[in-house]
């Protein structure tokens, strides 16, 4: 038979892990987010200079302007239009922010795990905890894998946010989890 007290060091340890996990959800999840919005900004950047570009190459073929000017512009679409279309960055943005979502719905269910079905009010079931760790880091191994990979850069705009505390909740300097 089990003792409380080896149920309450069951619970905290696994507590703890789900935390520790939680953290590194964390750091890749909001990476995610960043990687999708540099990708957005080099969409639109690119979009951009494709559209003008090409409707400076039309409008300057009817005129009388300089045939570089038209060839230039037209140079100028073609390349940014060739850019969009070979490195696919909203496909990408799209991929990142599928991972992001992902990552934040199980960041969610492991603080629920630590805050409701690990609470010292709950019916102990220290066999369905030792569970909850492995369950989360095989379904972060799984977003993990399939998502696209990250940039340094994008862990350190991650970083940014979190150590700004963009991301904090309230109930997280209120609770003792």
């Amino acid at each position: 038979m089990t003792s409380a007290d080896d149920v309450q060091d069951m619970r905290e340890a696994v507590a703890r892990e789900l935390q520790d996990l939680s953290e590194d959800i964390l750091w890749t999840e909001k990476a995610h987010f960043a990687e999708a919005e540099a990708l957005a900004r080099t969409n639109l950047r690119l979009g951009l200079t494709s559209t003008i570009a090409a409707s400076l190459a039309a409008a300057t073929v009817l005129t009388e302007v300089a045939p570089v000017i038209t060839g230039a512009a037209a140079l100028v679409a073609a390349i940014t239009a060739g850019l969009l279309t070979f490195l696919k960055p909203q496909e990408k943005e799209t991929r990142h922010l599928t991972a992001g979502r992902e990552l934040n719905a199980l960041r969610v269910r492991a603080r629920q795990m630590i805050r409701i079905d690990l609470a010292p009010f709950v019916q102990p079931d220290p066999g369905s905890w030792l569970g909850f760790p492995a369950h989360v880091a095989t379904e972060k191994a799984r977003i993990d894998g399939d998502a696209p990979g990250l940039s340094a850069a994008a862990f350190d705009r991650a970083r940014a946010k979190i150590e700004a505390g963009h991301f904090s909740h309230e109930s997280d300097s209120t609770q003792g989890n």
